[in-house]
Order: C-alpha cells, then sequence, then structure tokens
C-alpha cells in the first residue's frame, strides 16, 4: 500500500508541471510567476532538498550503539 501511494504521488507531482503550461496568470507581481510551472518545480526540488538535509543531519547527530556504556 505505502508503495502505490509513493508512486500515486510522485505521478501526481509530475503532472503538475505540464499543468502549469495551460494556466494563465492574471497578475504577476514577481518576475518569476512568468515562467509556467516555477510553483510546482520551486516546491518538488525544496522537498528533495530537504530530504537530502535530513539524511546528512541524522548521519551526524546518530549516536553509536556503545554511547551509554
Amino acid at each position: 500500500m505505502e508503495k502505490m501511494l509513493k508512486k500515486l504521488f510522485i505521478i501526481l507531482a509530475i503532472l503538475c508541471i505540464p499543468v502549469g503550461f495551460f494556466i494563465e496568470h492574471e497578475h504577476v507581481v514577481f518576475f518569476w510567476h512568468k515562467i509556467p510551472s516555477i510553483e510546482a518545480i520551486f516546491g518538488i526540488l525544496g522537498a528533495f532538498l530537504l530530504i537530502v538535509a535530513t539524511v546528512i543531519l541524522a548521519s551526524f547527530a546518530q549516536k553509536k550503539e556503545d554511547f551509554y556504556d
């Protein structure tokens, strides 16, 4: 079940990017809002970087098995 949900999430996240090309932004405040699907791309990259940073920090924060001996 977990693998199926993970695959479904990845498929839906990837499908968000082409959908952004069909949505027109009426009021653009910042220049990057003119780029189609930038919010989806930024969100996917941000989530990936958070996961990588967590794995790296967790490797430094782990205590050895005999820490309390």
